[in-house]
């Protein structure tokens, strides 16, 4: 922008400066005009502007004092007054550069910056040098060499270093961005914690928690629009009370652990200066406030600490924020604002840009009362007083950063150390599992962050402060954010407390989470009371007042625990209590069922009796209306003998549930229907075989009202009845796919054979050829497929009706894929289910596969997946019509 000259400064300039070769001296005694020795007619634009800026500031002082802009040497009698005035006018008001006499901003300028502590200084020197040419013979400077500019009178040698600093603070205070006219941008605080009474109040809403909850709940699966790295910015940047565009030059390669400070050091440039200085950061109570949990977040849901081949051929191993990579300082601001903005109410959001989080930063942080602008500047980066002490100051000493973080954090004492959450508070036992934990949450292929690296320390921070924060952030955010959705599904199959090994892994973590919370408040009251200011003839009796109030805090979390686990235990035996009145019920109904099945069974007996040759016929024909003949098989083996028990009886064996029998047949339709009969064995008979024969007799009569009939869904009614009661027994599958729905094994996984099966569990790969079955059934019937869903939403805290509903389910499934594994291994002999059985046959039919696809020996016959009969045997056709070729 072109300088212009008032006619006022021209005349300033012109009168004093000495351009024309003489400067013109005001005063009615001994003043005339006196030559210069060396003229200024070299002298560059800057002077003459810095000449007409300083003219123009004592005009608006004289103003402001209601006196002319002209001077007389009877006014500088006491320039030591007038000075020490006029700095105090100076360092207490906004002056802008280009500023008018009116200290305003030129109604065209574009710029909006402040003028400097530095300037203001050099213009209040010229005004002195004024001062001079007035009065020559002021006692204060008439024994100054008048050749050299460097030579100033005391008493603003005095006062140079207190209006500097007057300056600087007021700048601060009032600006943090040393610019003007940002009346429409208003800082951006962490947590107002106020209600906008249903949208009255927009402003209320407007802080850091409220946009990081908006921009974790809209993040997306995948990370794909960068929400929660956009969190990591703006918090990193807010803590740094930066400016928008520094963000982009943290890299990985300056990070390091102070182990002494117990911060994690991530040196801050300036974008302006590229001038490094340390910057701690610490963790807080609130996650919001947390920079380990932001970061933490980054790096669970987005691959914070991951970097593809692409990102390292690109040089971006090292780059903390990759979605900052080739964007210029402008665009990075930008990219902040919009990300602010965008979770603001519409109406407010102009208010608010990346400025407001540096303008609330240095707000935040001036509130306290024992800040100063030593520990200000060490997080701001501002440059401290000009003096020989600054060139001491070590710029990359990270502990310089923690009074101001303190203030930050809300610390009562500036010098309070600085406290993280921890692993260590978890236990052994469950700091292992951790650990294990954290392999499978951070996806990470940077050497610092790995074991063994200087960096593993920080990442391990970010799980203990995950875990910390993860009830509260589930209250802020809804349980289905998704920061917790992903903590919970990777801790589905890892993730177990060590006292409680059948808690579910959401308690589990809300566990973990209270232990480390805890820890973390006692870490934080210890180091408060360490610098608390006690009188030393008081310290004795306050450390065993805060030793007592530790003991007594602790022992109330105890008795609040044990309350907590009393009520639960209440209220489990009352669940208990109603499942066992429950039970007691079903008992008696089967005793009912038991009792009746015995009465039609001694019924049936008495009618194969009296049927030709005792019934011991295995052949029977039925004469229908249509003329058909056939034959039915008993099940008992191939000669029709009874299984009979070691000792020669006839008893039903150990693992048979009910007698061998079932139900009498309908009643014909027809005069010369005849009646289907089948198999029984009496208990009340004792031979160790029976022949039963069967023969056209009369239809049994129906069995009395309200008596069991057995249905005949799996063709044989024996059959449906001893499989239905095997499935209750602990070496039975149905019983085994229950027990393992219950601990949640399937709920996560597409296939029940992918499912989460205990490593110390027996016979484990016949559990998963059943399940394989079961898989495979499910395709194309519906009915098992309902069964199946019921299965997967099992869960250990199940009331009675429930795991009723989940056993009947099993039972469901089990006798479905019996029917379809006799459809692939056809058996002549009663088969059982249980889990060697099924999966023995199931094996069987898996070597039939591997054969037909003629697959190597060492083939796992795991990986042989199941297909229909029929394909099988096509499969089977082409082998051997292959080997007859050959």
């Amino acid at each position: 922008m072109r300088f212009r000259f008032g006619p006022n400064s021209l005349s300033f300039i012109l009168r004093y400066s000495g351009v024309l070769g003489r400067r013109v001296v005001d005063g009615d005694s001994g003043g005339g005009t006196g030559p210069r020795r060396q003229p200024n007619l070299g002298e560059a634009l800057g002077t003459l502007r810095n000449d007409a800026s300083a003219y123009r500031l004592w005009v608006a002082y004289r103003k402001s004092r209601g006196r002319p802009a002209a001077t007389n040497p009877e006014e500088l009698a006491d320039a030591e007054s007038i000075v020490i005035d006029l700095c105090r006018f100076t360092a207490s008001r906004f002056i802008p550069i280009n500023f008018d006499e009116d200290l305003q901003r030129p109604p065209n300028a574009k710029s909006n910056r402040l003028v400097t502590s530095d300037v203001l200084e050099k213009y209040i020197g010229k005004i002195i040098k004024f001062f001079r040419e007035v009065h020559p013979e002021h006692p204060d400077w008439k024994d100054l060499d008048p050749n050299d500019n460097k030579a100033i009178p005391q008493f603003w040698k005095n006062l140079k270093p207190g209006f500097r600093k007057d300056v600087q603070l007021f700048h601060l205070m009032y600006n943090g961005d040393g610019v003007i006219g940002l009346e429409d941008i208003r800082p951006l605080y962490s947590c107002l914690g106020l209600d906008d009474e249903g949208g009255k109040y927009p402003h209320r809403l407007c802080d850091l928690k409220h946009i990081f909850i908006h921009l974790i709940k809209t993040a997306n699966e995948g990370g794909n629009n960068n929400n929660l790295q956009k969190v990591a910015i703006i918090h990193s940047i807010a803590e740094a009370i930066g400016r928008g565009g520094e963000a982009k030059f943290q890299t990985f390669r300056d990070w390091y652990f102070d182990f002494l400070w117990n911060v994690t050091n991530t040196p801050w440039k300036e974008k302006k200066t590229v001038q490094g200085y340390a910057m701690g950061r610490v963790a807080d109570e609130k996650w919001y406030k947390d920079w380990y949990f932001t970061m933490g977040m980054f790096a669970l849901c987005e691959d914070g600490l991951y970097r593809s081949p692409t990102q390292i051929n690109n040089g971006l191993e090292l780059v903390a924020f990759p979605l900052l990579y080739g964007r210029k300082d402008e665009g990075v601001s930008t990219l902040v604002t919009n990300a602010i903005r965008s979770a603001l109410p519409s109406d407010v959001a102009k208010y608010y840009s990346a400025k407001s989080l540096r303008q609330a930063g240095i707000c935040e942080a001036t509130q306290h009362k024992d800040m100063n602008y030593f520990y200000l500047s060490a997080v701001t980066g501002h440059a401290g007083d000009n003096s020989s002490s600054q060139a001491y100051i070590d710029q990359t000493d990270v502990g310089r950063t923690v009074p101001c973080l303190n203030a930050l954090h809300g610390k009562r004492n500036l010098k309070t150390p600085i406290a993280i959450p921890t692993l260590d508070a978890l236990g052994p036992a469950d700091k292992a599992t951790a650990r294990e934990f954290m392999d499978k949450v951070f996806k990470c292929n940077i050497p610092r962050f790995m074991e063994g690296g200087d960096l593993h320390i920080v990442k391990e921070t970010f799980l203990a402060s995950l875990l910390m924060h993860h009830c509260e952030l589930m209250a802020d955010c809804t349980t289905l954010n998704r920061v917790s959705s992903m903590l919970l599904d990777k801790g589905r199959t890892c993730v177990s407390c060590a006292d409680s090994p059948h808690l579910p892994v959401d308690k589990c973590l809300e566990e973990w989470s209270d232990k480390i919370r805890a820890d973390y408040k006692r870490q934080c009251n210890v180091n408060e009371l360490a610098v608390a200011a006690v009188p030393t003839s008081q310290q004795p009796s306050y450390q065993l007042m805060a030793s007592m109030a530790e003991s007594i805090k602790s022992l109330t979390d105890t008795v609040a625990a044990l309350n907590e686990k009393f009520d639960d235990m209440v209220k489990k035996n009352s669940t208990q209590e109603a499942t066992i009145s429950l039970l007691h019920e079903k008992n008696n109904a089967l005793r009912h069922q038991v009792d009746d099945l015995t009465m039609m069974v001694a019924q049936r007996s008495q009618q194969l009796a009296a049927t030709p040759d005792g019934g011991r016929s295995r052949k029977r024909q039925h004469v229908g209306t249509d003329g058909l003949e056939f034959n039915l098989e008993a099940e008992t083996g191939a000669t029709g003998a009874l299984e009979t028990s070691p000792n020669g009886s006839s008893d039903p064996p150990q693992d048979a549930a009910l007698p061998n029998t079932a139900a009498a047949a309908a009643a014909a339709p027809t005069a010369n229907m005849t009646a289907l009969t089948t198999t029984a064995t009496n208990t009340a008979v004792a031979a160790p075989s029976l022949t039963v024969t069967t023969a056209v007799v009369p239809p049994p009569a129906p069995p009395p009202p309200g008596q069991l009939r057995l249905p005949l869904r799996h063709g044989h009614v024996a059959e449906q009845a001893s499989k239905s009661k095997r499935s209750m027994k602990k070496t039975d599958f149905a019983y085994h796919l229950a027990q393992l729905a219950g601990r949640g094994a399937f709920r996560q996984h597409s296939k029940l054979a992918k499912g989460s099966i205990p490593s110390g569990y027996g016979e484990k790969s016949y559990v998963i050829f059943c399940l394989e079955l079961v898989d495979y059934v499910a395709e194309d019937n519906a009915e098992v497929q309902a069964n199946v869903a019921i299965i997967r939403a099992a869960t250990t805290d199940m009331n009675a009706e429930q795991q009723i509903k989940v056993s009947n389910a099993a039972d469901e499934i089990v006798i479905e894929c019996d029917r379809q594994l006799d459809e692939f291994v056809p058996s002549t002999r009663a088969t059982k289910t249980t889990i060697c059985g099924m999966g023995s046959r199931i094996g069987d039919y898996k070597n039939r596969i591997k054969l037909a696809k003629n697959l190597p020996k060492s083939h796992s016959r795991g990986s042989v997946q199941l297909i229909p009969l029929a394909e099988l045997q096509q499969l089977e056709q082409e082998r051997t019509q292959r080997h007859m070729g050959t």
